[in-house]
């Protein structure tokens, strides 16, 4: 077998146990939540019906509705932009179903935050074991940061050959496959680590990515992050307090993807046509809108319920790339009207997105701003700060965008540091990154009430109007979630909605070890835990642990992490010689691998996810995904 085909299989079998990975935390394996799992003799047999996917629901007793979502995990990428050629199902009986009717590229580094509803599927009734993904990489558009700006990035094989296509097949874990069933949507979401799944190297031109690719497939997940479902307007039903829309995913204009049900409630905020509302008052504002009218949601999903619930929704010329131009992006710097933008994305009013990176944005005297979360607020332009997550419509003119006489909304922005300091309604912090761009990109002069007072990223402060975060240890670090405060007011620098504390969970292991691996990758392993040997001329290019924003070199660490188990049970697994070995608790994984170990294997890749606490050195992990060739 040539290296090409043995790296290919390799793919295949590590998407594989990852989902396994993914069912797994959801309740599958030998877990009291097996026994919530629609019986074999409950769902009627495989017909070979016929189920169309339509704007209306299934009605047929041989047909039931599969809700696929993307998201994605963080990574090093500011943009990764690969065509999605197909997604199928694989059921029981080698019946296999399409369920992604076109061609569509995705851009997986917008989903860190949330998932995006891709299709509603109707498919035949039955237990589906497998799923299989093609990835077309020959018209990709990969993007990281280097020296501040982004910068393509070829992505290759393990070989250093470029990779233009990836075919992935994913097995379903055979004590919960995905049952579909007439009038009961199924739930499945697509992630595609990114972080796991490439050894980025900024060294050369292009950079370059090794792909090895980690795509996880979760049966209604445990975490479920913030939806985003766009489409055009079928109908209102105010007395159910919901409309429908026809789902067109990622900006596509035509194409058949399901269609779905929105609940709205007396909270749910409403921008139409440059206007706001909420409650009641925005549903009925929708239902004087035209049937075709372009709406974006975004809210939460019940899996019990099996309902979206809208907390904010846009539609008609308040849509992003609908009747005007629009952008999203981080403001940099500011100097009078004239805003720049970074990881700017160019939506146009045609529903072609162009990645610029840096842009201009212009502001004038007529320029509506509003907040999300706020919409009856209609803010002045100051409101628009260095740091500031926005989304911009107006003209675009080949140069920059004209919102002159267009509308800015401030959305939430996140904020990657270090915890310097504490006071009842104040955390004063060290900033590292705002979303995933790093903090020596911001011009932060003007922002204060004088010179004096601009924001400084070593001693940022962040207002926590009255919200309690927990304990907090100094040097804590911290994911913010929150606006900037408005330009030439600080201090503070930041109104914080959420603060999160990366010392328990949410932080990524990833170490490499050069050429095939390392025999001797490990100084200790037994049944509490394992270490890792940092021999600088043993390790490949990856050696880092990763919080949020905020990435540490092991190499800089004092002393090495201990890697333990959280918890008595947890995710273990190893891939050797085309073979996975999965093992529910950590002793008996490390038995194994010793065993391996013992018998010449080499470790390649190690990723784990946890929690890591700084001063204790000790990585507490939930997941080790340890790979030997």
């Amino acid at each position: 077998m040539n290296e090409h085909n043995s790296t290919s299989r390799l793919w295949r079998i590590l998407s594989t146990l990852l989902l396994a990975l993914a069912l797994t935390a959801c309740g599958s394996g030998n877990s009291s939540d097996d026994t919530a799992q629609t019986p074999e003799a409950d769902i009627p047999p495989p017909s070979g019906a016929v189920c169309e996917t339509t704007d209306d629901d299934p009605t047929s007793s041989e047909c039931g509705q599969v809700l696929v979502s993307m998201t994605d995990a963080e990574g090093d990428f500011v943009r990764y932009a690969v065509d999605v050629r197909s997604l199928s199902l694989e059921r029981r009986d080698g019946t296999m179903v399409e369920v992604l009717p076109r061609t569509t590229t995705v851009d997986f580094s917008q989903y860190v935050e949330l998932s995006e509803l891709v299709t509603a599927a109707t498919v035949p009734v039955g237990n589906y074991v497998a799923s299989t993904i093609t990835l077309d990489f020959s018209a990709a558009d990969i993007q990281v940061e280097v020296d501040g700006s982004a910068a393509p990035a070829q992505v290759v094989d393990a070989s250093g050959a470029p990779v233009t296509e990836v075919t992935l097949d994913l097995q379903f874990d055979t004590l919960k496959p995905l049952s579909i069933t007439p009038g009961v949507p199924a739930s499945l979401t697509v992630d595609f680590n990114l972080a796991a799944s490439h050894l980025v190297d900024t060294s050369v031109s292009p950079a370059r990515a090794e792909l090895h690719p980690v795509l996880t497939a979760a049966l209604d997940p445990v975490e479920q992050k913030e939806f985003r479902i766009r489409g055009p307007l079928i109908h209102v039903d105010e007395s159910d307090n919901s409309y429908r829309l026809a789902l067109r995913p990622f900006y596509r204009q035509e194409g058949r993807f399901g269609g779905i049900n929105i609940a709205t409630t007396t909270e749910t905020s409403w921008d139409i046509n440059g206007e706001s509302y909420t409650g009641a008052t925005g549903l009925s504002a929708l239902a004087e809108q035209s049937n075709g009218t372009a709406t974006l949601a975004f809210g939460a999903y019940n899996a019990e319920t099996q309902v979206f619930t809208a907390e904010i929704v846009y539609a008609g010329s308040s849509l992003p790339g609908g009747t005007l131009d629009a952008v999203h992006g981080h403001v940099v710097a500011r100097s009078g009207d004239e805003v720049t933008l970074k990881g700017a994305r160019l939506i146009r009013a045609d529903g072609s997105v162009v990645f610029n990176d840096t842009l201009t944005l212009q502001l004038g005297e007529s320029t509506r701003v509003r907040k999300s979360r706020y919409p009856m607020a209609l803010l002045g332009t100051d409101s628009l700060s260095v740091g500031q997550r926005i989304s911009a419509l107006g003209t675009w003119d080949g140069e920059r965008l004209d919102a002159s006489e267009g509308a800015v909304r401030l959305r939430l922005t996140s904020v990657s540091a270090t915890l310097n300091h504490s006071a009842d309604a104040e955390l004063e912090v060290t900033a590292l990154a705002f979303g995933a761009r790093g903090v020596d990109l911001f011009d932060f002069t003007g922002t204060g009430i004088d010179p004096d007072n601009d924001a400084d990223p070593a001693h940022y402060q962040i207002n926590l109007d009255g919200m309690n975060p927990g304990s907090l240890a100094s040097g804590a670090p911290l994911r913010i979630r929150g606006f900037a405060t408005p330009f030439g007011s600080a201090p503070a620098d930041f109104d914080a909605v959420s603060v999160a504390d990366y010392s328990n969970a949410a932080a990524q292991l990833l170490v490499s070890w050069a050429g095939e691996g390392s025999n001797s990758a490990l100084t200790q392993l037994d049944a509490n835990g394992l270490q890792l040997n940092l021999d600088p001329e043993l390790l490949g290019t990856a050696h880092h642990l990763r919080r949020g924003g905020i990435r540490t070199d092991l190499l800089a660490m004092t002393e090495q992490p201990q890697i333990a188990p959280a918890f008595d049970r947890g995710v273990f697994a190893l891939v050797q010689d085309g073979e996975v070995t999965m093992h529910g608790n950590f002793a008996n994984f490390a038995t194994d691998l010793g065993t391996r170990l013992d018998n010449g294997a080499q470790v390649k890749l190690l990723h784990g996810a946890g929690g890591y606490r700084d001063g204790q050195f000790n990585f507490m992990t939930m997941s080790v995904i340890l790979r030997n060739l």
